[in-house]
């Protein structure tokens, strides 16, 4: 009976660089009642795959599916319970050798901020570099959309903040879902809470 409950998903993949607001967004879409939320899916493998030092990663390494291919064809694009899913996606941690379906399935969409807003933060965490921040590989993602026919929408986290509203009314028209007024009640009280510190979220 619950493999029948399991449908296919309409998965909308949000990729962006670190401290772009990225996870105000996952929960303003966590709080609709027709998706479900996956929080950067592909960080096992990237963490695997690149070797990268990080303080915890020991510990958090073994409760991760590393194995790029699983973490697309059964997490990623797996059945689910609900019409849609939302990716949360770093997009450094695409990393070479992942399935085409990434890229080739599903509804995606650019996340940016000003970089200046972004370093005061990230060097709290780990030394700024043109890699860590991911820049490059955010603009590629976006050139291979294109080049399959894809375009993605491309929205800024100031917009976000800015006007949350209608940022986030855009988005759901440009990924062709209908917007839920519940989707508010995270990113307004999230931004009304550190509106003071919003430069160094």
């Amino acid at each position: 009976m619950t493999d029948e409950m399991q449908e296919e998903v309409e998965v909308i993949h949000s990729w962006s660089a670190p401290r772009s607001l990225s996870t105000s967004l996952m929960y303003s879409f966590a709080q609709r009642n027709d998706i479900e939320v996956l929080d950067e899916p592909l960080y096992g493998t990237f963490l695997n795959v690149t070797g990268v030092e990080r303080p915890y990663r020991e510990d958090v390494l073994p409760k991760l599916e590393c194995d790029g291919n699983k973490v697309v064809k059964e997490i990623i694009y797996g059945p689910g319970g609900k019409k849609y899913r939302y990716c949360k996606h770093i997009a450094k941690q695409r990393v070479p050798g992942l399935p085409n379906d990434l890229l080739q399935k599903g509804k995606h969409f650019i996340l940016i901020r000003n970089p200046l807003h972004i370093l005061p933060s990230f060097d709290k965490v780990v030394p700024p570099s043109f890699l860590e921040l991911g820049l490059g590989e955010l603009v590629s993602i976006y050139s291979e959309l294109c080049a399959m026919g894809n375009p993605p929408p491309v929205i800024d986290a100031a917009d976000l903040q800015q006007n949350p509203k209608a940022t986030l009314r855009g988005l759901c028209r440009d990924l062709d879902i209908p917007f839920q007024d519940a989707m508010l009640r995270h990113v307004e009280t999230f931004l009304t809470f550190n509106s003071s510190s919003y430069s160094a979220i």
